[in-house]
């Protein structure tokens, strides 16, 4: 093996931060506010450290062909969002990024264009960074390495044990919103279906069934939008793209209230300006 799992642990966890640092810079400069791109709370995107280690160990060997390098590159990294995304969809059934309007997809988790530009950058971090990073963990003594790498593994933990929690938390919700959804839908549905003689009685039905429902999803949009639920409306606003694969409706009705909050904090700035401005 050329690295051993020292210096594994801290390339994994360097170029995590690295990749945080470059998705955040790319994002923020898209939409002109900071956004937390990484799927963890904390300032990190394991999925760059995952791939940079991998490209490593894989083809460090190989570095001195740029050719085989790259092509290795590109297969690896390409192979890690595939299964990365895969993996997320199954476990969480959520969408967390969508390639399916550009062409060369494969199912909508990787395409042609991003697998070229991922085998571009692995190739200038392996000529480029990677002897920098090398010679900074070098230069850390052994012992004070290992011992600071017990907190900060302890850490990424907690902080993967977190978000996992606030995913779950964010399904049970889209769920529950879900349902209400849907119940409401379906009493629009049943006097659509009951236009006649009975029409009447079934609008009667219905109509008191809707206050009772409608207050059920202020409830789920008041506890939503409050602070135990900040780990749900981060992903929300880090990926974008993210869909729901099984509460679609309550999914889109989430995503319609967060729309909401911001666009009322935002006027709330813009006349908290206005007044100084006065003043």
């Amino acid at each position: 093996m050329e690295f051993s799992l020292y210096e594994i642990f801290w390339y994994f966890v360097i170029y995590a931060v690295l990749g945080w640092v470059v998705e955040v810079c790319f994002c923020s400069i898209n939409t002109g506010s900071f956004v937390n791109r990484g799927f963890l709370n904390g300032p990190v995107c394991p999925i760059y450290g995952f791939g940079m280690v991998a490209v490593l160990v894989c083809l460090w060997p190989l570095r001195h062909n740029i050719l085989v390098l790259y092509a290795g590159a590109v297969v690896l990294t390409s192979a890690l969002e595939l299964v990365t995304g895969w993996v997320l969809k199954k476990l969480f059934h959520t969408s967390w990024w969508d390639y399916s309007n550009m062409r060369f997809n494969l199912g909508g988790y990787i395409c042609l264009r991003f697998s070229l530009v991922w085998g571009v950058g692995a190739v200038l971090v392996v000529k480029l960074v990677h002897p920098a990073i090398a010679a900074l963990v070098a230069l850390v003594p052994r012992t004070a390495g290992v011992v600071l790498a017990v907190p900060v593994a302890a850490l990424f933990v907690c902080d993967l044990i977190i978000t996992v929690l606030g995913i779950a938390h964010m399904n049970q919700d889209i769920g529950r919103i879900d349902d209400i959804v849907r119940a409401m839908r379906a009493g629009s549905d049943i006097l659509a279906e009951n236009i006649g003689d009975t029409a009447l009685a079934v609008d009667r039905k219905v109509t008191g069934a809707k206050p009772a429902a409608a207050a059920r999803l202020d409830i789920a949009r008041a506890e939503l939008l409050d602070r135990r639920r900040l780990v749900a409306m981060r992903l929300m606003k880090a990926f974008p793209h993210m869909r729901s694969t099984r509460y679609v409706e309550g999914f889109e009705r989430i995503r319609q209230w967060a729309e909401e909050e911001k666009q009322k904090r935002a006027a709330g700035k813009a006349a908290a300006r206005s007044e100084e401005r006065e003043q």
